[in-house]
């Protein structure tokens, strides 16, 4: 609520000629009449309505005499439209400003999408773009910087459709994600280890759900949080050090809990392994599980043997080659990983990757919950 010593400022600054147009309509005097009683020439009385022409001191001692209004209220009018067009034409300077700074963001993000998840709805590019600088801390047209920190950004495959813009965008929700990111608990060398052990132990006793791995990563100094899904922005999981703790990101762009396991502690062997001032950041991205960086295929093989030691795996495999058709050969995988504590399936989507072979809904994994 404004003040009493506070002004409101119009749309549009009005000039104290307007007022006397609607003076001297009311009162019925022609200007021409008028601007000869008070000797005034009559174009100059006629700029000086139109706005052309600003009131001065002595113009305001005639309309003083002419109509009976103080020379004082003429001033405050006067003065009152030179501080109303002083803030809009500031204001108007400001919102070009900001629609310029929407401009320059838009041709790196997908700005829409980035308001609507932060919850930004003004109608006004000047009041949009501050309420996005409260959020951010950093000028979002160098987001581009959140980029080029991130480790093993390798070519993605081309069955997967990517946009740069959205991808961006996810990157710029989970800075800010990061930024609330609040863990009690210290890391210390080797939690990484020990979480990806306790997370990978009740996936495969299939009593997993995603309460219970934010719990193991929170009591291990690691944040656990989730980025929604953006169209286009194949990103399944990211992990990086915010707040002084090593986090992780994820996305659920498939309702398939063993898939979030398994990126899980593919984050999890960077975390221990890989992250440090060089490697700051590590992002999944779908179709690149064929990368030749040597850090993903560590991360890929030490997510695969937590889940099911290689061990296992051979015993298992060599079970199920006994089988001639495919479909005998998921069941026995299913059963023989069963009997070594395994998730049957994880141990059949495991199969079906290596194999490229899905032509079987049989032992779906369970969604995420």
């Amino acid at each position: 609520m404004a003040t009493r010593n506070e002004r409101l400022t119009p749309s549009r600054a009005i000039h104290p000629g307007e007022y006397l147009r609607e003076e001297l309509r009311e009162r019925g005097i022609k200007q021409k009449d008028f601007a000869s009683s008070i000797g005034v020439q009559p174009t100059h009385l006629s700029e000086f309505i139109r706005g052309k022409r600003n009131l001065s001191t002595e113009l305001a001692m005639k309309l003083e005499r002419g109509l009976g209004i103080s020379f004082r209220t003429w001033m405050e009018l006067h003065k009152g439209y030179l501080h109303d067009l002083r803030v809009i034409n500031d204001r108007s300077n400001k919102e070009q400003e900001a629609a310029l700074y929407e401009t320059d963001c838009a041709k790196k993000l997908n700005l829409p999408l980035l308001y609507k998840r932060m919850g930004i709805k003004s109608s006004k590019a000047y009041d949009r773009v501050e309420q996005l600088k409260c959020k951010l801390d950093f000028d979002l047209r160098e987001s581009q910087q959140l980029a080029t920190s991130i480790s093993g950004l390798y070519k993605h495959s081309e069955k997967v459709m990517m946009d740069s813009k959205n991808t961006l965008t996810w990157l710029v929700l989970n800075h800010v994600a990061l930024s609330k990111a609040k863990i009690g608990e210290a890391y210390e060398k080797g939690n990484a280890i020990k979480a990806a052990n306790e997370i990978a132990l009740m996936a495969n006793k299939q009593d997993v759900n995603t309460a219970s791995i934010q719990k193991i990563l929170q009591k291990n100094g690691i944040a656990y949080l989730e980025v929604g899904k953006v169209e286009k922005a194949p990103i399944d999981a990211y992990c990086t050090i915010a707040n002084n703790h090593p986090a992780i990101t994820v996305t659920y762009r498939y309702d398939d809990m063993d898939k979030l396991v398994f990126d899980i502690l593919h984050e999890l062997c960077h975390i221990d392994r890989h992250l440090s001032r060089e490697n700051q950041s590590f992002i999944s991205v779908d179709g690149t599980e064929y990368s030749k960086d040597p850090k993903e295929i560590e991360a890929n093989n030490f997510a695969r043997e937590m889940l099911i030691p290689n061990k296992d795996w051979k015993e298992i495999l060599n079970a199920g080659s006994k089988d001639l058709s495919p479909v005998k050969v998921v069941g026995t995988i299913a059963r023989e990983a069963k009997k070594r504590g395994i998730s049957p399936t994880i141990a059949v989507a495991r199969y079906k990757h290596d194999t490229h072979w899905y032509r079987t809904a049989a032992y779906r994994s369970p969604r995420i919950s």
